[in-house]
């Protein structure tokens, strides 16, 4: 049976892009937290969801789009562990332990309103360096889709349609 994502023009190209770019993402952060897909993936999710409201809203976004830039603590977002077992589809338990060991280590810390990244784990070492390569994991991103692009003009009505249709 056949999908309509199939069947999309330049679909194993889109799709390659996304997975290469997904693997070369994942594979840094996961070492920076020992190997533990779980932890990463949660405190990716604290992260997230920490600056959600910043990053959504224009006039926020551009303001503290750097990390030079430290957004002040009464805007950023603290979230609950019951938040993080939905968004990540952990059982409770793990993201309970998960967000022990976080603390423990001192990625994450408990505010009277829930979980937060706080300031000082900006200025770990492991964080800048993981915080390079995903910056030159998604320029590489975008020079692959560049150079596709650039090679076959129709495969950029394609990614524009494609594009289009999830907004």
């Amino acid at each position: 049976m056949s999908h309509p994502a199939m069947d999309a023009p330049y679909s194993r190209l889109f799709a390659y892009f996304v997975a290469e770019f997904v693997q070369r993402t994942a594979l840094p952060v996961v070492a920076a937290f020992d190997n533990d897909y779980e932890q990463a993936m949660i405190f990716l999710a604290i992260t997230t969801q920490n600056i959600q409201n910043l990053m959504l809203n224009q006039v926020t976004r551009k303001q503290y789009a750097s990390f030079a830039v430290l957004a002040p603590d009464h805007l950023i977002r603290p979230v609950s562990r019951m938040a993080l077992a939905r968004s990540t589809n952990l059982p409770r338990e793990t993201v309970r332990r998960k967000v022990l060991k976080l603390m423990a280590r001192g990625f994450v810390e408990e505010t009277p309103k829930g979980l937060i990244v706080p300031r000082s784990v900006r200025d770990m070492p492991v964080y800048a360096e993981t915080v390079a390569v995903q910056e030159a994991n998604l320029r590489r991103l975008f020079s692959m889709v560049g150079e596709a692009i650039s090679a076959d003009p129709s495969a950029a009505a394609a990614l524009w349609g494609a594009m289009a249709s999830v907004a």
